[in-house]
């Protein structure tokens, strides 16, 4: 009778780990206080001195992650995210996944979600944008370039919005569907596998190479 192992591995290091938090939790806050600003819900002088403070927590966060995708390793680099022809067929398993409210099979992947790494990309190319045109407009350069910062924050704010509804959604969604624990994988940097007894080398561990093998089958 075939028997189902779980392996748990370290996946994300502790510096992609703490960009991560320092980007998520400040733009919930940003996204939350530009929100109020627009409708003017509350005393505008203490909703922007919050909104202020939010981004000066965000910007270290994005710079570390921006650093670790160029000069990381491992799962931290941008190559990471990058669709290739597998990560491509993986993507559009996870697409029939959501077509189907979970009813067909997550495929297996090691770190970064095969559909969502190239959007994670797009996100810090959108939440850079939105930081550059934010300073811009705190040191009131309201047009650079012929190019409106009002605009391009607004636009960028819109745009990070439903990413990061997307985001929370998707990410509870595989963690029901799934059995890799993604959410405390965030927190505690490992991932949950399951590897099939053939494939296991010893009755107390597997090798990390065989474990990539499997994650392509």
């Amino acid at each position: 009778m075939q028997t189902t192992n779980v392996t748990r591995v370290l996946v994300w290091s502790h510096w992609l780990r703490v960009s991560h938090w320092l980007i998520a939790i400040p733009t919930i806050g940003l996204l939350i206080t530009g929100f109020l600003m627009n409708r003017q819900l509350l005393p505008a002088t203490d909703i922007h001195d919050i909104h202020y403070i939010l981004s000066a927590f965000l910007l270290p966060g994005l710079l570390i992650r921006l650093y670790l995708l160029f000069f990381g390793k491992g799962t931290e680099l941008l190559s990471d995210c990058e669709p290739d022809r597998h990560r491509i067929s993986q993507a559009w398993q996870v697409i029939k996944f959501y077509l189907t409210l979970g009813k067909a099979p997550l495929p297996k992947w090691f770190s970064h979600n095969p559909l969502w790494g190239p959007i994670y990309l797009a996100f810090f190319f959108f939440l850079s944008l939105s930081v550059i045109s934010g300073f811009a407009l705190l040191n009131e350069y309201s047009i650079i370039s012929g190019l409106s910062m009002t605009d391009l924050h607004h636009i960028t704010y819109q745009i990070i919005a439903w990413y990061s509804l997307l985001h929370v959604v998707a990410v509870f969604t595989h963690d029901l569907g799934g059995s890799s624990s993604d959410i405390s994988g965030m927190i505690n940097g490992h991932r949950i596998f399951e590897i099939k007894e053939s494939e296991k080398q010893t009755s107390q561990a597997i090798e990390l190479d065989d474990l990539l093998k499997t994650l392509k089958d």
